[in-house]
This record gives C-alpha cells, structure tokens and sequence, in this order.
C-alpha cells in the first residue's frame, strides 16, 4: 500500500514539474552569432532563428507564460527582449529565412513589465534590404498593444506606453524617417504613418481615451501632437515637402483636424479647454494658420487655397464660433472673439 502511494505521490510531482516547464529554441547560420536566454518562471517561450554574421539576440522572461520570437536575417542586427510579468508577448523581425532580402545593423528592443501586453517590431524588405534603423518599445502596464514597422534606412521608431489598455501604431516606409509615441494613461490610441524621407512625427498623450493620427507622405515634413486631458482627438495629415504642423490639446473633449496639400504649409493648434472644435484645411504653398481656441465649446474653420495665405484665429471664451476661407494669393485674416457666443465669418478671394 505504501508503495502505490508513494508511486502516485511522484507522478503528481512528475507532472507538476513539467506543467513548469520553460521553453527556448535558438537556430543559428553563419559566423559569430550570439545569443543569450535567461528564463525564470514557468511555461515561457522562446524562439530565436539568425542567419547571417555577427548577429546578436538578448531575451530576459521572468514570470509566466511570456512568449518571445526573434527572426533575423543579415549581418550585425541585434535584438533585446525583457519580458517581466505574465502573459506577456514579443515579436521582433529583421529579415525572415532566406526569403526576404539580407537586412544588416538593424536594432530592435522590446520591454514590457506587466501583464498582457504585446510588441511587436518589422524591420526589413525593400528591394535591398533593410539597414540602419532604429526600434523601441517601452510597456509598464496591462493590456498595451504596440506595434512598429520600417521599411527603408536609417528610420527611427519608438513607443512609450505607461498605463494600461493604449495601443500604438509606427509605419514607416523610406528613409531617415522619425515616429515617436508616448502613452501615460489608460485607453489612449496613437497611429503614425509616414512615407517618404526625412520625416518627423511625435506624439504625447496624457490621460485617458485620448486619440492621435498622423499621416506623412512626402520629404521634411514635421508634427507634433500634445494631448494632455480626457478623451481629446486629433488628426493629422500631410501631403508635400516641408509642411509643418502642431497641435496642442489641454483639457478634455477637444478637437482637432488638420490636412495641408502642398509645399512649405504650416497650422499650429492650441485648445485649452473643453469641446472646442477646430479644422484646418490648407492646400496650395507657404500657407500659414495659427487658431488658439481657449474656453467651452468654441468652433473655428479654417480653409486657404493658394499661396501665401496667413489666418489668426483667438477664441477666449465659450460658444464662439469663426469662418475663414480664402482662395487665391496673399491673403490676411485676423480673428480675434473675446466673450460668448460670439460669430464671425471671412472669405477672401482673388
């Protein structure tokens, strides 16, 4: 009788041991590749495929059940995992098998300390390859979702998530590129997408339920978004070479759309406040619009079509509402509404 359960005692045991079990595959091809695991808790995942020379990969999981998939392909890409929590998931990809091309001095890091969180980072394809670029991805937190892509050389992307439940999204497709998030808060939405060359994109959000997207295509072009609230939203979208464009959003419920078609257009947004509302809509060259709305509920429409156009709208106050549209060359409006429900509407045209 003591021997049957002394038998079952250690199929239990047996059984136990192996439900904790760590998991770690590492497959390398070429020469003077490196590659480090460190696995401290039970059921965690680890896969790390290099082919090339002179790669590098460093994974650190300490909890439960954190997966980890690393995939390069080239010369002198290195990739850093930290995963400290449960549930945790990391996917870095710098070149996949022998199917895309070589991918070489790529960088890539990935931490995440919570639970639940997801990163995920792309770095190659293109016709040859792709080099020098740049991946960070900062999680504290539960339930945060990351993700960020570069096709090109030498692009730079990072996102911050401190909170829980943000989401954040960096596309970008050429070179010299630059897209940054930061995400303190719960619930906060970032996109960026930007395709072309030297291009600058970033992005702060502090609160809750805030939303940013920001889309580039063409050369030089700059964004800024700084949301500080509740439940702001902002959309950004720029067409050219050399347009700039800020949005600066306090309070809650504010919001904001910007598009600028064309060369050399700048809009800067301020909103201090809630439901203020402004849109900005420049197509044409060297346009320029400054809107600064501060107080409740106040509406601002801005449309300039052609060149050297300049619009100042200041709204301080509530339920105040401004039009401007002008069509042509050279034109000036200065709106300026101090009080409430205030209204004002200009349209110029040569």
């Amino acid at each position: 009788m003591k021997k049957l359960i002394f038998t079952a005692a250690f199929l239990m045991v047996g059984v136990l041991v192996f439900g904790q079990a760590n998991n770690s595959s590492v497959n390398q091809t070429g020469s003077g590749n490196g590659s480090t695991v460190d696995q401290t808790g039970m059921t965690n995942g680890s896969t790390v495929d290099q082919v090339g020379d002179a790669n590098t990969s460093d994974v650190d999981q300490t909890g439960a059940s954190n997966n980890n998939d690393v995939d390069q392909r080239g010369n002198e890409n290195n990739s850093d995992v930290d995963q400290l929590g449960d549930n945790n998931t990391a996917q870095v990809h710098q070149g996949f098998d022998t199917t895309t091309p070589e991918n070489d001095r790529n960088d890539a890091m990935i931490d995440q300390n919570g639970n639940s969180n997801s990163g995920h980072i792309d770095q190659y394809t293109g016709t040859d390859g792709s080099d020098d670029n740049d991946a960070d991805i900062w999680q504290i937190g539960n339930n945060n979702t990351s993700y960020i892509a570069q096709i090109g050389d030498f692009n730079w992307g990072q996102n911050e998530q401190i909170g829980d439940n943000n989401n954040g999204y960096v596309w970008q497709e050429g070179n010299s590129n630059y897209g940054g998030a930061g995400q303190y808060g719960d619930y906060n939405d970032s996109n960026i997408s930007q395709i072309g060359d030297s291009n600058f994109a970033l992005t702060y959000q502090t609160g809750i339920f805030n939303g940013s997207a920001v889309s580039q295509n063409g050369n030089d072009n700059d964004s800024f978004v700084d949301q500080n609230g509740n439940a702001n939203s902002s959309l950004v979208i720029q067409n050219g070479n050399l347009n700039d464009s800020d949005v600066l959003q306090t309070g809650n419920n504010n919001g904001s759309g910007v598009s600028q078609s064309g060369n050399e257009n700048q809009s800067l947004v301020t909103q201090d406040g809630s439901l203020n509302n402004s849109s900005v809509l420049q197509s044409g060259d060297l346009n320029y619009s400054n809107v600064d709305q501060d107080g409740y509920g106040n509406f601002s429409d801005v449309k300039q079509y052609g060149t050297e156009h300049d619009s100042y709208v200041t709204q301080t106050g509530n339920f105040n509402s401004s039009g401007v549209i002008q069509t042509g060359n050279n034109h000036l409006s200065n709106v300026t509404q101090i009080g409430n429900n205030n209204i004002s509407t200009v349209n110029q045209s040569n």
